[in-house]
């Protein structure tokens, strides 16, 4: 029994590092890892937290050829064929509030970066008439009510879910060869009003030995984006686009396994492959500009695997590591290993705060920028790209203030 009341008094950070997104650097879009939304099942009536990470990411593009078909005959561009740092550093925030309304009944909200894209090769390479800079930043409110019920002594189930939304801003910056010699800025820039999808889970738990075996489901979401495509000296015409953010399916399940040690595993799936193509809609007069631009992106599913252990030093203090692989869906988004560590430290009762870092390896890997434009005057750029393996790094903040 000793041993039982220890594993339930842990307080370590299960999956400690867990909570820098493994997919800020591989796996799609996607900077949420697995179960980032474990706040749901914290202690108290309130708590807040808030987290920021910030990542140094090291993508160099090398080998690059552009084929292009237009209405003149081009010849394969192999001139410029490498574009350094393609993939700047970032920074992603989160802020996150759980809610006891009832005894059983919870809420958890939270507004966070689900989507981010940041793929810079520049205006330099041979790939600037297919990619110069594709920037997106994400907004999602999220909202959940949970259920905890004891289905016998000291065995509950949860039952939880709600809803998730986003709103999606989209650029696409590249050049476009107008005359044998002559290059012009182009520039797509679209955006969505809010788009909703919906989240349901369920856990077990066993709080005795710290238990606790969770699955949840992700919608999809469609989002419908608006804005305008605009050409260096011909103008700026309406554009529209649709494209649907992936499903996902997650599980997680964590234990106490023995005083003050605890394991973790999870592993998700999200479904990348239902992006396969960028099509955008142009209000076009005719002429040079397109009434259609595709970008074909030909994603495949992304895979997260992840294990950690975490162990309590001190009432205080608690440190804890992980390992993780993260299936790559392609271009630019290739394979990645990762080993985190992070420690937290309560500084009162009732605040914690935790620190972690990762370090990613990123393996080598190979992708094209394909781009069809159809109208009056149809073409359409390809240009294939190689990268080396690199390594990668982030480090993490967490602030949790409970009451």
């Amino acid at each position: 029994m000793r041993v039982l009341k220890t594993l339930a008094q842990t307080t370590v950070l299960g999956c400690a590092v867990s909570m820098i997104p493994a997919a800020a650097f591989a796996g799609g879009w996607s900077t949420e890892g697995i179960a980032d939304y474990d706040l749901l099942f914290a202690d108290g009536k309130f708590v807040f937290e808030t987290q920021a990470t910030y990542a140094d990411r090291n993508v160099d593009f090398k080998n690059a050829k552009t084929k292009q078909n237009t209405a003149f005959p081009v010849a394969d561009d192999t001139n410029n064929s490498s574009a350094n740092d393609i993939a700047p550093n970032i920074a992603v925030f989160s802020n996150s509030v759980k809610i006891g309304l009832l005894e059983n009944l919870d809420l958890f909200a939270r507004i966070n970066q689900p989507y981010l894209i940041r793929e810079q090769p520049g205006f330099d390479w041979n790939g600037r008439f297919a990619i110069g800079e594709t920037n997106a930043d994400a907004l999602g409110v999220d909202a959940m009510l949970s259920y905890k019920h004891e289905l016998s002594k000291g065995n509950y189930i949860r039952v939880f879910g709600g809803l998730r939304s986003v709103t999606v801003d989209y650029e696409q910056l590249s050049k476009t060869l107008v005359a044998p010699t002559v290059e012009r800025d182009t520039e797509i820039n679209v955006d969505s009003d809010r788009e909703y999808g919906y989240r349901i889970g369920a856990a077990f738990e066993k709080p005795e030995i710290a238990l606790r075996a969770m699955v949840a489901y992700e919608s999809g979401i469609d989002v419908k984006l608006d804005g305008a495509l605009a050409i260096q000296g011909a103008g700026s015409y309406g554009a529209s686009a649709k494209a649907t953010l992936p499903q996902s399916i997650e599980a997680k399940v964590q234990t106490g396994i023995a005083p003050k040690w605890l394991a973790s595993f999870g592993v998700k799936w999200t479904d990348w492959s239902v992006l396969n193509e960028l099509a955008v809609d142009v209000d076009s007069p005719g002429g040079a500009i397109p009434t259609n631009v595709v970008r074909d992106l030909g994603y495949s599913d992304g895979w997260i695997v992840e294990a950690g252990i975490g162990h309590q030093l001190t009432e205080k203090l608690s440190l804890g590591s992980s390992v993780t692989w993260d299936k790559g869906i392609g271009g630019p988004y290739s394979d990645t290993y990762s080993l985190s560590l992070g420690g937290s430290y309560d500084f009162a009762k009732n605040v914690k705060f935790t620190l972690g870092g990762r370090a990613i390896y990123k393996t080598s890997g190979e992708g094209s920028y394909d781009i069809v434009k159809t109208g009056a005057v149809n073409s359409d750029v390809s240009t294939e790209y190689e990268y080396d393996s690199s390594w990668n790094f982030a480090v993490s903040s967490k602030l949790r203030v409970a009451f």
